[in-house]
């Protein structure tokens, strides 16, 4: 897959679909990379040109040295952007991408078509938690987090089923780089976007999960409340990765908002 060299970072991404159909780029979790989407891509491709990247610290992206910010991260999506030359794109993000996602139409909303906001929070203060959990990657190493992060991403419904995907999340988990996603958990301890929201003019889709610890409903509800015109749907029995837990509904709600 192609690298693109910019601000300070290797970004790695893919296309897949049709060069003539609109453009919607994908945007990864924590600790995930572009696999993550893989059953969104099967049914997006119907009608889209995909663009999925590594956020820097993930996957195939280089891992800078020290702390990044939400600045960071999502000027990465706009170099991407230009690097390849798109002018205008919908967005779907999951998570820290849904904090891309939401940095997007603040920042550059002429970019924007659509936004697609998943399982994910404008603000997930008090730091300490996030403070703890960058000390015991650096001392403990990427393995120390895993069964927190599977108990984070999904309900213990899925977890009992023992899908193939819990591996493949454990796969990614593992190898992410600890020096990128300390730099990237850095960027979420520091991140408050809830006050910018209003800013955002985009038809924007925000997606909940019933059951997400890690940004819980309330948090969607928030968001929702304070981008003018934004939907909300929650999908019941979901944990954080809705998209993995139940790709068909997830994917349907993504469409049927994108299409429309």
């Amino acid at each position: 897959m192609p690298l693109a060299h910019i601000n300070g970072a290797d970004i790695n991404y893919r296309w897949d679909g049709n060069k003539n159909l609109p453009i919607l780029i994908l945007s990864n979790s924590l600790t995930t990379n572009l696999q993550l989407w893989e059953e969104q891509v099967l049914s997006f491709t119907d009608h889209f040109r995909v663009l999925r990247y590594d956020n820097r610290g993930h996957g195939g992206s280089s891992s800078p040295e020290g702390e990044y910010s939400i600045d960071d991260i999502g000027n990465d999506i706009l170099s991407l952007m230009d690097h390849v030359e798109i002018s205008r794109a919908s967005l779907c993000g999951i998570s820290l991408g849904g904090m891309v996602a939401m940095w997007l139409g603040i920042h550059a909303g002429d970019r924007v078509d659509k936004l697609v906001v998943c399982n994910t929070s404008s603000d997930l203060s008090p730091s300490d938690p996030w403070q703890e959990r960058i000390d015991t990657v650096k001392t403990k190493g990427m393995a120390s987090i895993v069964d927190a992060g599977l108990a984070r991403f999904l309900s213990e419904e899925f977890r009992e089923k023992n899908s193939p995907k819990i591996g493949l999340l454990k796969s990614m988990m593992t190898t992410c780089e600890i020096s990128g996603y300390t730099g990237c958990c850095a960027a979420v301890r520091d991140m408050n976007l809830t006050r910018q929201l209003a800013k955002i003019n985009n038809p924007t889709l925000i997606i909940a999960g019933e059951l997400d610890p890690s940004t819980p409903v309330l948090h969607s509800e928030l968001i929702n409340q304070e981008i003018t015109g934004s939907r909300l749907t929650i999908i019941k029995g979901v944990a954080h990765l809705s998209n993995i837990e139940k790709p068909l509904e997830f994917n349907n709600a993504v469409m049927d908002f994108l299409l429309e």
